[in-house]
């Protein structure tokens, strides 16, 4: 049974690691999106489409978002912010842009609430200062099946004047973060972002590697998956039409376009189970008045104990 949702994508990273950088080569940048990430958020949820935006308050109830006001959100108050776009790489995956770890003036619970509601990250570290200690803490924490679905970005190579600094910076945190990350990319995303239809320099900035390798996970990611519940009987996951009338080809399209196209393939994931006393709700899905809020619970350890079980009899098709 194929899955039956879009992979989630969480960008993480320190405060100032180039976050805000990296969604705007992914998503393109344009006004509403630099409004977005110069501004100080709990997480958003970016999806494809035109649908209204709104907030999820912790209370459960879905807050209808005009994008003008995304500065009154409160931190105190709202689980996420869930914002439609036309984006090309939204037809293929969801993303989640999470405030810094390390930022000040945010409570570590702002962006906790969300972090294992992805399926897979990509996480942001600066090269002068790549993989600090309280980076490596943070992401000891997650589970471990989560790491063959992340990758680990040394954003401002660039920085780093010579090969071999370059060398020694990339050995060094390679070597660190042994395990830990699907792989590890050197990347100038400024010059990712300013690269417009140059190939060329769309490589020579690192995001083609590193965008190949996003493309490989969200392979993994349905192969793995498992329908959502309620949905055994629903179409497999593909994605969106490109709409070029409003998105245009952007090089991450052209990029996944030409490896091939999202597979149906049979996919594992652990259903939901009963929620236990304590559990946190993971809100996916606006509610209504006639559903009431939709959450799915998860208990970390029996999730991912019995997916890695699963996947051990399983292999992967269409390679």
């Amino acid at each position: 049974m194929p899955m039956t949702r879009k992979p989630r994508i969480a960008i993480m990273g320190e405060f100032s690691s180039g976050k805000s950088t990296l969604c705007n080569v992914l998503m393109g940048a344009r006004p509403l999106l630099e409004k977005v990430t110069a501004t100080q958020l709990p997480p958003v949820w970016l999806s494809y489409g035109p649908d209204d935006a709104y907030t999820m308050g912790l209370d459960g109830v879905a807050y209808d978002l005009d994008l003008r006001d995304l500065e009154q959100v409160s931190l105190e108050t709202t689980e996420h912010v869930r914002i439609f776009m036309k984006s090309d790489i939204l037809r293929y995956c969801d993303l989640i842009d999470m405030p810094g770890i390390s930022d000040p003036s945010m409570s570590p619970e702002v962006w906790e609430r969300m972090a294992h509601l992805a399926d897979g990250v990509l996480w942001c570290t600066h090269a002068t200062q790549a993989w600090r200690q309280s980076e490596n803490g943070v992401w000891s924490g997650f589970p471990q099946e989560m790491r063959k679905n992340s990758l680990l970005l040394i954003t401002r190579f660039d920085k780093i004047v010579g090969e071999n600094d370059r060398a020694k910076v990339l050995k060094r945190v390679t070597q660190e973060v042994d395990g830990m990350f699907a792989h590890v990319f050197p990347v100038s995303l400024l010059k990712a972002m300013n690269a417009g239809d140059d190939e060329q320099k769309w490589v020579e900035s690192g995001a083609d590697a590193f965008t190949t390798a996003l493309f490989e996970i969200i392979h993994r990611l349905i192969d793995e998956g498992f329908p959502e519940p309620g949905e055994e009987d629903a179409p497999p996951i593909t994605p969106e039409p490109a709409d070029t009338a409003e998105i245009g080809q952007s090089l991450i399209a052209e990029t996944f376009d030409r490896l091939t196209e999202i597979r149906n393939t049979p996919v594992i994931k652990v259903l939901p189970r009963r929620v236990a006393a304590g559990e946190r709700l993971l809100r996916t899905e606006r509610p209504t008045g006639d559903t009431g809020p939709a959450v799915v619970s998860y208990s970390d350890d029996d999730m991912f104990a019995l997916a890695a079980q699963m996947a051990a009899g399983s292999r992967l098709q269409g390679k």
